[in-house]
């Protein structure tokens, strides 16, 4: 009977302390999965905003150099171009005779003529060496775009945006729910980082982390502003229509990571597993340990026999 009594209150509270340790051991532990997540996400970042500052501090300044030196190339063969076009000067013959200044005015007339349809050809290599394309390599933006998709051949479920409103290149277009993200940072309702997760039919739950792009470099402007100042081979390359209107200091996107969380949570549920199986095993244990030791207090004392009588020897 004490036995029953002691089990109606003990595994009650063994159930209840069980059922907290449980609860508290798995939200820990998804926890932890979802900061790792973060993590993860913020590393993913952190290494496009490094490709970024590579292409802003060491790759735009060798291609502007680059440049600047076939500019000058190319002008000197320019000026040179002039200078051997130039027709036959007849003065150059007048110390001599009439018959020698005859032949050599026939043989200079003769050489400048020769010459004229190999420099006709000089003139149009300067108009082919000249690099008049628009380069989105050296771009920021599109370097830290492309640089992830390298990435992504391997790790496809990963994901790196530059969401733009109004982007130059339609493939950085904000999607709705991405044109709510940076609304979010343009509203003032986020400040330097958003966190949140949302459910895709490819992966799953995904964790997704955003930060602001906020024009603060008066650079941008030049392609930005308005189109009369944009670059003409941007123009012919994007066109007239998207990709302006800009302003100094206006959040124009944001920079989203997404992460899956489905391998992370499944570690994490696993584990809960494995260690609930642990605990009900030793609460178990402590269960029969409490029974026994109760079943042994709670036995009856055998009391010595007063009915036998004493003798004396």
């Amino acid at each position: 009977m004490k036995l029953i009594k002691f089990n109606l209150i003990f595994v009650p509270v063994l159930a209840l302390c069980l059922g907290c340790i449980a609860y508290i051991t798995r939200k820990m532990l998804l926890d932890d999965a979802r900061q790792e997540v973060i993590q993860n996400a913020r590393l993913i970042l952190e290494a496009s905003l490094s490709s970024r500052t590579y292409t802003t501090k060491q790759v735009a300044p060798v291609l502007q150099q680059q440049g600047f030196k076939l500019q000058a190339a190319l002008a000197q063969i320019r000026k040179t171009i002039e200078l051997l076009s130039v027709a036959p000067d007849s003065n150059a013959a007048k110390d001599l005779r009439a018959r020698d200044k005859q032949y050599f005015m026939l043989g200079q007339q003769r050489l400048w003529e020769a010459q004229q349809p190999f420099l006709q050809s000089l003139k149009e290599q300067p108009e082919e060496l000249a690099d008049t394309d628009f380069h989105p390599q050296s771009v920021t933006a599109s370097a830290a775009t492309e640089s992830f998709n390298y990435l992504r051949e391997k790790f496809p479920d990963y994901f790196y945006k530059e969401s733009t409103l109004n982007p130059s290149n339609p493939r950085d277009r904000a999607t709705d729910w991405e044109a709510d993200v940076v609304n979010l940072f343009r509203n003032g309702r986020a400040r330097d980082e958003f966190v949140n997760t949302r459910d895709t039919s490819t992966t799953g739950t995904s964790l997704f982390l955003a930060r602001p792009i906020k024009v603060t470099n008066v650079s941008c402007l030049e392609c930005h502003s308005t189109p009369d100042k944009a670059p003409p081979a941007m123009l012919r390359l994007y066109g007239p229509d998207n990709g302006f209107g800009w302003k100094m200091n206006e959040i124009i996107g944001a920079q989203i990571v997404s992460v899956p969380m489905t391998i992370p949570l499944q570690m994490a549920q696993t584990t809960f597993q494995r260690l609930a199986l642990w605990l009900a095993g030793a609460f178990l244990c402590i269960l029969l340990v409490a029974n026994l030791g109760v079943a042994i207090a709670a036995r009856p004392r055998r009391k010595p026999d007063d009915s036998i009588p004493f003798q004396a020897v």
